[in-house]
């Protein structure tokens, strides 16, 4: 599936390879400014402010490119996705004309709606947060541990402690939202079929006065929709406090322990 995925990538290749540049360089300026300004703090003496001078000028470049690189990733990455939903709507449109009469049948025409609509609205989401966010996390990882590693190799034993259980928490949300989010994908079907039918139908259904039960089974279909989205989102919602939690741990357990060995 990945690889009939990539083929709609097409002449957004340079695009989608440009993004995970910027953003390792991004990361790498980012990771550095707390380096940076703790050598600030250590040439800090009180009779000199050619020090602050010096490093002040140099933090202020390297937070503006640091800036001027994730601004170039966010434009480059979302004309990378956008291209990549319009080349892949562009192919599913195509493959369902050589659809067979089999193939009409097997498929409702609801269902097709969503596949060309949502679900490419659902890809193009999914890949700009593989090129961004995907490569970003681990980098920022991977950085912040060798920059803890410089610092204090004690200290940066908390970290690693953490990482695990960080990752187990945000495994258990995605396997856990996973099955919702089919649901909603079979619960969207039925509610576009039902805007299909009252659509394709309209007459018959004013012949037979029978709006308001349509309005009722639409709403119905709308409100299963909702339910399952929220049910997920409030999942989701998990992760952020989650984070927090960890981060908050981390530098209470940090800070506690410096404070015995001083």
């Amino acid at each position: 599936m990945i690889k009939t995925l990539m083929k709609s990538i097409r002449e957004y290749k340079r695009p989608s390879i440009i993004t995970p540049l910027y953003i390792t360089l991004e990361i790498i300026l980012e990771c550095l400014l707390p380096l940076v300004m703790a050598n600030l703090i250590d040439k800090m003496t009180g009779s000199s402010m050619i020090p602050i001078i010096r490093y002040g000028i140099m933090l202020i470049i390297m937070a503006m490119l640091s800036l001027l690189f994730g601004y170039m990733s966010g434009r480059i990455g979302a004309t990378a996705s956008c291209g990549f939903a319009k080349n892949l709507r562009q192919d599913v449109f195509f493959k369902i004309q050589d659809f067979s009469f089999s193939d009409i049948d097997k498929f409702s025409t609801s269902s097709l709606v969503t596949r060309m609509t949502t679900d490419v609205t659902n890809v193009q989401n999914a890949y700009q947060m593989i090129i961004r966010i995907a490569v970003r996390t681990p980098l920022m990882l991977i950085f912040s541990v060798i920059g803890s590693l410089t610092i204090s190799v004690k200290m940066s034993l908390i970290f690693l402690i953490m990482i695990p259980f960080v990752a187990a928490a945000l495994f258990s949300i995605v396997f856990t939202v996973f099955p919702i989010f089919k649901r909603i994908f079979k619960k969207y079907d039925a509610m576009n079929n039902s805007v299909q039918e009252n659509i394709q139908g309209i007459r018959v259904v004013k012949s037979f006065v029978r709006e308001d039960y349509e309005r009722e089974k639409f709403q119905k279909a709308a409100a299963d929709v909702c339910k399952e989205f929220t049910l997920a989102e409030r999942i989701i919602a998990l992760n952020n406090p989650i984070l927090m939690f960890c981060i908050s741990l981390a530098i209470f357990l940090v800070s506690l322990i410096e404070q015995r060995l001083s």
